[in-house]
């Protein structure tokens, strides 16, 4: 379904990033930040083998893959195009494009229309777990920047995640009309993708992005937990965890008064979940 005049926002286009005005010195000397920004890249720029999967899903409505097509997928890709492009400017060293290749066959491999859930509605509930996190990921990483034009590219992928949350939420609210889930298939949809949001693909990504940045010695799993000990380091300074179960708690199919009462355990839960992982 289409949204309102209020829902709509002019795109951004990659052209319009001015790459050759980025001050280096605020980020190139940040590993973190390398690892963080190039895994994101590798991820967000295959977004059309996800899109091709949920298009297929959603074959029968004409009005979620015309938008899939149109609008999601195209601006995904651009996300992981313009960080690609970033991370080309700060670090020329990194040979995007071959740690980018062989990252495409291992993802390829499990990135598959088994994994999505086996209802159209349902599936479009664990959508907006994932675009509620990536809308807080890219919340919590441009307040961690420092670098204007990192910080004005992450404010305009925010701006599209936030928006493609707001899609799926409102047609999973059509598809619930019809398919009728109730509360406790809806906490189930979402307990089980928010256990792997931003897991394994992600873990994939690090691993080739850090396999191409150190070829002198071999990827461990020590390496992954290291990394994943600074996320929950800055998380608990910059990550937006009340944005987080306002997101959450919306698509929940009950009243709001019982929403409400539901947010703060909710955000001991993500906070715990958060907090667990390795």
């Amino acid at each position: 379904m289409p949204l309102p005049d209020k829902h709509k926002r002019p795109r951004w286009r990659l052209e319009d990033i001015e790459f050759d005005k980025i001050d280096v010195s605020l980020a190139r000397d940040d590993e973190f930040l390398f690892l963080t920004l190039a895994s994101a890249s590798f991820v967000e720029i295959l977004s059309e083998t996800y899109s091709d999967n949920l298009v297929e899903l959603f074959k029968d409505n004409s009005k979620v893959t015309a938008w899939l097509d149109q609008s999601w997928q195209h601006e995904e890709v651009q996300h992981g195009k313009a960080l690609k492009a970033y991370v080309r400017a700060v670090w020329p060293e990194f040979d995007w494009d071959r740690g980018h290749d062989e990252f495409k066959v291992q993802y390829n491999a499990v990135c598959t229309v088994e994994q999505l859930e086996s209802k159209p509605g349902l599936e479009l509930v664990a959508r907006c777990v994932v675009e509620t996190g990536t809308s807080t990921f890219y919340r919590a990483l441009h307040d961690y920047v420092r670098e204007p034009v990192l910080r004005q590219l992450i404010d305009n992928i925010r701006t599209d995640e936030a928006a493609h949350y707001t899609h799926f939420r409102r047609h999973f609210a059509a598809y619930n009309k019809v398919e009728r889930h109730g509360v406790r298939e809806v906490l189930a949809t979402m307990w089980r993708r928010l256990r792997d949001a931003r897991g394994e693909d992600v873990y994939i990504a690090f691993k080739h992005v850090y396999g191409q940045r150190h070829p002198e010695k071999p990827f461990v799993e020590e390496d992954w937990q290291a990394y994943n000990r600074t996320v929950k380091r800055l998380a608990r300074r910059y990550y937006p965890y009340k944005m987080a179960v306002k997101m959450l708690i919306k698509p929940i199919p009950m009243m709001e008064p019982l929403k409400r009462v539901l947010q703060w355990p909710l955000l001991g839960l993500v906070m715990l979940v958060s907090a667990g992982r390795t």
